[in-house]
């Protein structure tokens, strides 16, 4: 019985580990948020941010990143595997990259030309232009693509790493 119980236990832990590792995803994720503290060790820092529905978020981050940033800037965050992969303050962005939406939603907007699209069965991923010519990468279900091409300047909406609305200028 006490085999059972252990080959039970293993198994459900291997499986959970599993599920965790299969959740974490491959693509980088984008947080704006106001730096509400920077905690320092001598292998690198802790950022945390509060979010513009007020929740906080913490992410690790190299010494380096933090050289132009402070508590009380409004940042970007590029997140990937769970580590900050560039840090972009807000009032230094070009004027034509839009800033985050202001609502309580947590949501932002990111405008620029459609680089390209790489559909899933379900789901795309979209590559932007930003104006600065960096290239934003988010993921959106196919039914909120449609009518669009490479070459379109669109805006989309996001949230929590998705877009929510993805739209054509005309």
């Amino acid at each position: 019985m006490k085999r059972v119980i252990t080959l039970a236990l293993v198994f459900s832990l291997s499986v959970v580990g599993s599920f965790a590792v299969a959740q974490s995803g491959s693509a980088p994720e984008w947080i704006t948020g106001k730096v509400s503290s920077i905690y320092e060790d001598k292998d690198g820092a802790l950022i945390s941010l509060e979010m513009a529905d007020g929740e906080p978020y913490k992410v690790s981050v190299t010494k380096e990143m933090l050289k132009d940033v402070s508590v009380g800037d409004v940042v970007t965050v590029e997140i990937y595997k769970g580590w900050a992969e560039l840090i972009e303050r807000a009032d230094v962005k070009p004027p034509a990259t839009p800033e985050p939406d202001k609502k309580k939603t947590g949501a932002q907007w990111v405008a620029g030309t459609l680089v390209s699209i790489e559909e899933g069965e379900e789901e795309s991923l979209l590559s932007i232009k930003l104006s600065n010519d960096k290239v934003f990468n988010v993921s959106a279900s196919n039914d909120k693509i449609g009518g669009i091409k490479p070459g379109d300047y669109i805006t989309v909406k996001i949230l929590k790493g998705w877009a929510q609305s993805v739209t054509k200028k005309q």
